[in-house]
């Protein structure tokens, strides 16, 4: 995979010099005192490491190619240990270079599961200080871009420690789950409670949706190909008119797909995808809310819907062996729920692969809050991880990690 990607390097990136003035905080040998205390100048980051698999656990469809790892779709980037008493990361925005405030990149650090970073990368390089102090921090980091990918990718070039400080990749968890999704998944607008409003990127946040809390639940590690206003056979339409343009299946088997976005002079979606990568255990396809305004009750289109959707399956298989496949809609709209359980059926009739469900989420209730654009709230989310949760834990016992 590295060889493919060098070899569609052109060039080295030429970064500017604007930098970012990071929050520093007071590290303690409790997170939360590192979080709330006092800042305080810390031993200077000094040594360095690099974000690749030596050193980090890479998150779902990330990748390091040379020179940065790669964070293309929601919740990419890296999970490591590390012993430090400063912590320094080094990011990288794409061609865009975050000139575009509704489209930059977000960016989140957690140090031992407590969120300590929340910054918008609005510049070519930035340096982001994750803790410092004059006490040894000892624990789990996860750096992450939870914003979508077709807006914005980014990478991180560096791990900067003091002189004494060690970084280590974190252990691959048993569970492994893929997600497949539009903008539920991604997380649009779930910090903007205001159903009027709508996108951009400051208000996407893919950990508060059902797909990161249900691998979260599970102990699993996850992967995220969601793209907003997607589908299977058209994206979201507002003028009854075919968006085929937007259809999800085309690029499946690619790295990632992004308008025109580029880092390190080439575009994820050119790459095709190392499936051996990441294998996961489960897999759910949370498709068809967008293709339903296409759709419209018709009974063509939808059983056009419906075929594709076989295919889909199809397609999904014949990447992933052995993983159970979970076919999932229901939250905003339940329309052609009726035509995912029938692919599924059709489907296990004509291949006897009996390891396909479909799942009928619940809608989402004005009661647990309506967010921008008439997106599910994070409450929302909760309920309808737990409700996966539940599912995949049949499918294993009480207890999914003793497969």
């Amino acid at each position: 995979m590295r060889k493919i990607i060098l070899s569609l390097l052109t060039s080295a990136l030429v970064f500017g010099s604007i930098s970012c003035a990071s929050k520093t905080t007071s590290s303690s040998e409790s997170i939360e005192a590192a979080v709330e205390t006092t800042v305080v100048t810390g031993p200077a980051a000094v040594k360095e490491f690099i974000p690749d698999s030596s050193n980090v656990k890479l998150l779902g469809r990330s990748f390091y190619d040379g020179l940065n790892l790669v964070m293309t779709y929601s919740s990419t980037g890296a999970e490591f240990n590390v012993s430090a008493k400063t912590l320094e990361v080094e990011i990288n925005a794409d061609s865009n270079g975050g000139r575009n405030a509704d489209s930059a990149a977000r960016i989140v650090a957690f140090v031992n599961g407590k969120r300590v970073l929340d910054e918008m990368l609005r510049s070519r390089n930035q340096r982001y200080t994750v803790f410092t102090g004059e006490a040894l921090t000892e624990g789990v980091v996860q750096i992450l871009k939870v914003s979508e990918a077709t807006s914005s990718f980014a990478g991180i070039s560096g791990i900067y420690t003091d002189e004494e400080g060690s970084v280590t990749p974190t252990e691959k968890k048993a569970l492994k789950i893929e997600f497949i999704g539009d903008s539920i998944t991604c997380g649009y607008g779930v910090d903007d409670p205001n159903r009027n409003n709508h996108f951009k990127t400051s208000t996407e946040d893919n950990t508060k949706t059902y797909a990161y809390k249900t691998a979260q639940m599970l102990d699993a590690d996850y992967s995220m190909v969601s793209i907003s206003g997607w589908g299977i056979i058209s994206g979201y339409s507002g003028d009854g008119k075919k968006h085929g343009e937007s259809a999800l299946p085309a690029y499946y088997e690619k790295a990632a797909f992004s308008w025109g976005t580029t880092i390190d002079g080439y575009n994820p979606k050119d790459i095709a995808w190392d499936f051996n990568t990441f294998v996961p255990d489960v897999i759910v396809i949370n498709l068809g809310t967008n293709d339903a305004s296409y759709t419209k009750n018709d009974p063509e289109k939808c059983e056009e819907f419906k075929q594709a959707y076989i295919k889909f399956i199809e397609q999904v298989r014949d990447n992933n062996e052995n993983a159970i496949i979970v076919c999932a809609l229901g939250i905003m709209g339940q329309d052609l729920y009726p035509y995912v359980e029938a692919a599924v059926d059709d489907y296990i009739y004509d291949s006897w692969d009996e390891d396909v469900f479909a799942l009928k989420f619940d809608s989402q209730l004005a009661s647990d809050g309506i967010c921008a654009d008439w997106h599910p709230s994070e409450k929302t989310n909760q309920k309808a991880a737990v409700r996966l949760t539940n599912l995949i834990k049949m499918f294993y016992g009480p207890d999914p990690l003793a497969k």
